[in-house]
């Protein structure tokens, strides 16, 4: 059977009943009480016993977050207190995995800057250096989520639904609330020239994507997404693709204001996602049958390219832009698992 991608154009009305257009306060006060709200979705348990994984898998300890840096890829272990860098994974040089020591507990995420990784915990700001050396930025984050990187500003979503922008020293330029959660921070590139420097904001409890103008806090339109969003990644246009958990299904937002341009079911409870720039591809991946499904989004729309057998509870994903592989990290412990370009065939 013949599944159609279903296109926004009868779903306007669904998607914009959360549009939103209040301001935010740069105290960071201000009330989400009256926000309608769902519990967030979480992944499906994986099985075991399934299909071998496809390419290459090295150990790695279980991970929550997964970033590449050069000829370096950084793992984040689910302990919040141990980062693992990998050189080139995948690859034939036989370098084994360093695991560094973070100077802080409680680290929650993980991403590349430039030629090195920042990441973010309840004490501070830590940054990785590819040999392993790490520096603290002492700055109190009441329960971080999310971290993101804006030019010269360091952006950082806590579980209390505050946005802090902070710069790279760590001083608090500014607070803005009004989320009731800051799961996810999301810069569109350079390259998205419609949107360049478009900052949204991913909110679990309320399914949600909301952009935001981090300078005066104004809150542009914002979007439903579904009923059980949970990851986002921006390409390399500036569209914001987000996984459906609850739904079965990923979605793409684009433009100012945001539109929803896809609605696309997926197989079971699809979770992490890498957005492949080299070849536009949408990489999600199914805990439920431990698969990553790759879509090709090059006319607009969302057509399956090729599935591969995954390590068991994919965590987070991302490509390469070096090498072009799948790198595939396990909350379970599974190894981190390298997928070679050319496993799927155009």
């Amino acid at each position: 059977m013949r599944v159609r991608t279903r296109w926004t154009a009868g779903l306007m009305a669904a998607a914009v009943a959360l549009t939103l257009t209040a301001c935010g306060s740069d105290s960071g006060d201000s009330d989400s009480s009256q926000l309608d709200t769902l519990p967030p979705a979480t992944a499906a348990q994986s099985p075991t016993g399934t299909a071998q994984p496809v390419g290459t898998v090295v150990p790695q300890a279980a991970a929550q977050r997964i970033a590449v840096a050069g000829a370096t890829t950084a793992v984040l272990g689910a302990d919040g207190r141990t980062v693992t860098l990998h050189a080139t994974p995948g690859g034939t040089d036989g370098a084994a995995p360093r695991p560094v020591g973070l100077p802080i507990d409680g680290v929650v995420d993980l991403v590349a800057v430039d030629d090195h990784f920042l990441a973010v915990g309840p004490k501070g700001l830590v940054r990785i250096d590819a040999d392993g050396r790490t520096t603290l930025t002492d700055v109190p984050i009441d329960s971080p989520l999310s971290l993101a990187v804006d030019g010269d500003k360091v952006l950082v979503g806590t579980e209390k639904g505050k946005l802090l922008v902070l710069s790279t020293t760590g001083e608090r330029l500014h607070e803005y609330g009004g989320y009731a959660r800051v799961d996810d921070v999301l810069v569109a590139p350079d390259s998205a020239t419609e949107v360049s420097g478009q900052v949204s904001v991913l909110d679990r409890a309320q399914s949600a994507v909301l952009p935001i103008d981090i300078d005066n806090g104004d809150r542009k339109a914002s979007l439903r997404a579904g009923n059980g969003a949970t990851n986002a990644v921006v390409d390399r246009f500036g569209r914001i693709l987000v996984t459906g958990t609850r739904d079965d299904e990923v979605y793409a937002f684009f433009g100012e204001p945001i539109i929803m341009r896809l609605r696309h079911p997926t197989p079971a409870s699809p979770f992490a996602l890498a957005y492949d720039e080299t070849q536009n591809l949408l990489w999600v991946s199914s805990t439920a049958e431990n698969e990553a499904v790759a879509y090709d989004l090059s006319r607009g729309d969302a057509r399956e390219r090729g599935r591969v057998a995954t390590v068991g509870q994919v965590t987070a994903m991302t490509v390469d832009p070096a090498s072009g592989r799948l790198l595939i990290a396990s909350g379970r412990g599974d190894g981190l698992q390298a997928v070679a370009p050319d496993a799927i065939k155009p």
